[in-house]
């Protein structure tokens, strides 16, 4: 299963120098962001940075990887396959892979450095993420407890002259009950105030049902222009969180298996097929990075949809957005 027909060692070098430059910068890059998006939401009155500075951030990103990268150029290269089962006297059928050909102590030191980095950034992501999703979570349930507040309909009162009111009509009704029954004058019991009070702020059990289900749908209908707003508003927040967490899930089986093999160096991918089709699967699945983000970008950013539309359908007439309209 594992290709025995690589063309050349310069290539070989090549490929693994630049494919490491582009996994390590994008990681940190990722890192980079989320510190970022942490000083502008939770800290937002920290000094911003300006176009100079992002631009520095980035370049200083791809010198760090390119720089943690060369070793790449010296652990890995062509390496000579020689079948033993396919050999005939003195001729053996004899191939050739891309792979490790280092010293095995060098390049387990090298592996585990490159772990310990993403194991660190990959905690210092998600500290940061926790700090970001706790500030948002906190600005949404304040937004929600004030959205209640003025959506809450205060009852009345039970005033002091109510309550004579409602003494003194009881006493005439009871006076008029009795006058017609040949007793005369108050009646023996006097009315009580808990039970005239509690009656009177009882609201009727019919219409309690009405007024929750009119008040929860005026909520839900105030609710949706200010989610929207909050997911417009922290759009770039959850988009990097999405790619943070694919990156992880797709690069983070690749360096476990390359610490394991720098380990077992000679008997690593002495295993049956299926064994080897599933580590292959799991090594490869970096790729799935590269596809997956695309359409992140597409499903929360507007302008990255329309400037695809615009590629794949080749518009005569680009459309104009506002930052073409400032000469920048």
């Amino acid at each position: 299963l594992l290709p025995v027909r690589f063309p050349g060692d310069i290539l070989c070098r090549a490929l693994w120098y630049f494919s490491q430059t582009t996994t390590i910068s994008g990681g940190t890059l990722l890192l980079v962001i989320a510190v970022h998006r942490y000083l502008k939401v939770c800290r937002p009155f920290i000094g911003k940075w300006s176009l100079k500075v992002k631009r520095l951030v980035v370049l200083g990103t791809v010198a760090v990887a390119a720089v943690l990268s060369i070793p790449t150029i010296f652990f890995y290269g062509e390496i000579k396959v020689t079948s033993d089962r396919y050999s005939v006297e003195n001729t053996s059928l004899v191939g050739y892979r891309c792979g490790n050909k280092g010293s095995a102590g060098a390049l387990f030191g090298y592996n585990v450095f490159l772990f310990i980095y993403a194991v660190t950034g990959i905690v210092i992501i998600t500290i940061c993420y926790t700090f970001i999703g706790r500030s948002i979570y906190s600005k949404v349930m304040t937004y929600r407890k004030s959205l209640r507040r003025v959506n809450v309909v205060p009852r009345p009162e039970l005033s002091v002259s109510t309550v004579s009111d409602i003494r003194r009509s009881k006493n005439l009704e009871n006076c008029a009950t009795n006058d017609k029954n040949g007793d005369h004058g108050y009646p023996e019991q006097p009315i009580e105030r808990t039970r005239v009070s509690s009656n009177f702020l009882k609201p009727p059990e019919k219409e309690l049902p009405k007024h929750i289900k009119r008040r929860s749908h005026e909520l839900v209908r105030a609710n949706i222009p200010a989610m929207k707003n909050h997911f417009q508003h922290y759009k770039y927040s959850y988009m990097f969180m999405t790619i943070t967490v694919v990156f992880v899930i797709a690069y983070l089986p690749r360096i476990v298996i390359m610490l394991l093999e720098s380990i077992f160096v000679q008997t690593f991918w002495l295993k049956s097929d299926s064994a080897i089709v599933g580590l292959l699967f799991l090594y490869r699945l970096y790729i799935l990075n590269h596809v997956v983000n695309p359409f992140i970008y597409g499903f929360f950013d507007v302008k990255f949809r329309h400037e695809v539309k615009y590629l794949i359908w080749r518009r005569k007439n680009k459309p104009v957005h506002p930052d073409s309209q400032t000469g920048h």
